[in-house]
């Protein structure tokens, strides 16, 4: 069975809901008051993740 470790549980939250949210929302024809938001959501995500190992310089 696959554990939801601290790494995978943030990456299946920063990255894996909000696409599979954001292809629900385009498949379905969602307007643009839920696309946006997930949008952001999923670039605040990336953000989140990359900053912190672009700090250890």
């Amino acid at each position: 069975m696959l554990e939801l470790t601290g790494k995978r549980m943030i990456f299946l939250f920063t990255v894996v809901f909000p696409l599979l949210f954001l292809a629900a929302a385009v498949l379905l024809g969602s307007g643009i008051c839920i696309v946006l938001p997930l949008m952001i959501w999923i670039g605040i995500a990336i953000v989140m993740l990359y900053l912190p190992t672009t700090s250890k310089d």
